[in-house]
């Protein structure tokens, strides 16, 4: 601490220096950072019951089963195409919760068996498992190889067993892409249901090996969704991309706007100089009409933005991207807000994986100094940083994380410029997305290791 101090002392940190770029990528020292340094508090486990229990015996459950049929084919070597994976999961209608957890500040964690292990994480090629949206007094379900299904969100906490109905759609004839339903990194990315239009995001190859993300739509309903394309571009990138590519670095995310307006992210596929071209949709927030007509690039120097959530604060967004190797932001959006530049790949609290050196990517540890908006919060080590949801309480917002395994709870000031305390809880489950079900005061979440759907009751 004392060298820290005397080092803060040797230059000027309010500007570009180089010699204060090169202590800090190397020692990162707390000076380096205007974020102000927040414990993170743990919330441990009271008590866990699972379905090993007596009470959780006799559902109807078909998992079990289900999972014995799935590994014999394993076992046998046999090949598991997409087709007899979705017939699986077509016959797939019950849904049992497989494990209560009580925290000691009594929130609960229940976890609900969701079919099929073929779409964890470890089987899946680490793609998406799940996204949520709300229409009525439902979850809708979409899974990241467009699989579509709904639960009465009224049981969701009344009952040890609850029924899944499935949509038919004609995403498969649409996205002919075969690695979306293969395991790979690519998938759909988010879903969003408003008036009843149903927009999917989704990683888009617009020629061979060349991808973007882009959206698609259908009138919601629940016998059959007829999707068409919504809003997409030609730019792409190769997956021979050098130094590097990354399917999963597509952000995705979509909120809705009060105007009939949405904000859209994303990423840049570790093309990280196009994060910073104005010309490019790459690593960007996009301000898109209800015809899926691109307005204006709302802010730019984005890696992987994942997470984006509405505030009390009109116009007023949190976005959640990760960072390389530490450096997961949450981020102030404001739509109004024309090209704000926030840094990514000049400025990054993290690191090169491996404290690679990469051309055009110095990873200066200070955003300011350099001319970009800084994050209001950011996490080193990362996290792994995916979704972020507002609460019942308005300051308050719920952070998932996928290598962490973790969800977080975060309090900001009135302003939501800095947070004031940071609660994390163990989820043990890569957890992916996150959705605030008001009428039930919780947060259901795409757990991604099992996989499994997780009900978060905050206390």
């Amino acid at each position: 601490m004392f060298l820290a101090s005397c080092t803060s002392q040797m230059f000027d940190t309010q500007n570009q220096n180089p010699l204060f770029d090169e202590t800090c990528n190397k020692y990162n020292f707390d000076f380096c950072s205007d974020i102000p340094y927040i414990e993170e508090i743990e919330i441990e486990e009271k008590v866990t019951f699972n379905h090993a229990l007596d009470d959780f015996q006799d559902l109807g459950c078909e998992k079990i089963k289900i999972e014995e049929s799935i590994e014999q084919i394993y076992l046998e070597s046999k090949e598991f195409k997409y087709e007899a994976k979705k017939s699986i999961f077509d016959n797939f209608n019950k849904s049992c919760v497989e494990e209560i957890t009580t925290y000691n500040d009594g929130s609960i964690l229940r976890k609900y068996s969701f079919c099929c292990s073929f779409f964890n994480t470890a089987l899946s090629g680490q793609k998406s498992f799940a996204y949520f949206a709300e229409h009525e007094k439902n979850l809708i379900v979409g899974l990241g190889t467009g699989l579509f299904t709904y639960i009465p969100t009224e049981k969701l906490l009344s009952e040890k067993s609850i029924d899944v109905s499935h949509i038919e759609s004609n995403f498969q004839n649409l996205i002919i892409d075969d690695e979306i339903y293969n395991p790979s990194w690519f998938s759909i990315k988010d879903i969003l249901i408003k008036d009843n239009l149903l927009l999917v995001s989704y990683t888009k190859e617009v020629k061979e090996k060349c991808y973007n993300t882009s959206i698609i739509q259908a009138e919601f309903n629940y016998e059959y969704l007829e999707f068409s394309e919504f809003f997409s571009h030609e730019e792409c990138v190769f997956i021979n991309n050098k130094p590097s590519f990354s399917g999963h670095s597509a952000g995705g995310k979509i909120t809705a706007l009060k105007d009939n307006k949405y904000l859209f992210t994303t990423g840049e596929f570790l093309k990280r100089a196009s994060a910073q071209e104005k010309t490019s949709n790459l690593g960007k927030t996009i301000l898109i009409d209800n015809n899926g007509k691109k307005i204006k690039i709302v802010s730019l120097g984005h890696r992987n933005p994942q997470g984006l959530t509405v505030t009390d604060i009109e116009e007023v967004h949190l976005l959640t991207e990760h960072g390389p190797a530490g450096g997961d932001e949450i981020n102030l959006i404001r739509a109004s807000d024309e090209m704000v530049n926030y840094g990514w790949p000049i400025s990054s609290y993290g690191n090169h994986y491996g404290n690679a050196i990469i051309d055009g990517a110095p990873l200066y540890k200070s955003h300011k100094n350099h001319g970009f908006a800084e994050p209001i919060y950011y996490f080193y080590p990362s996290i792994g940083i995916s979704a972020i949801e507002q609460g019942a309480n308005n300051n308050t917002f719920m952070v998932s994380s996928l290598n962490q395994r973790r969800l977080y709870k975060i309090e900001f000031n009135n302003k939501l410029s800095e947070p004031s305390s940071v609660k994390r809880y163990l989820i043990k489950e890569r957890t992916r997305d996150l959705i605030y079900i008001e009428s039930i005061n919780a947060h259901v979440m795409s757990l991604e290791d099992t996989p499994y759907i997780g009900i978060f009751i905050n206390n």
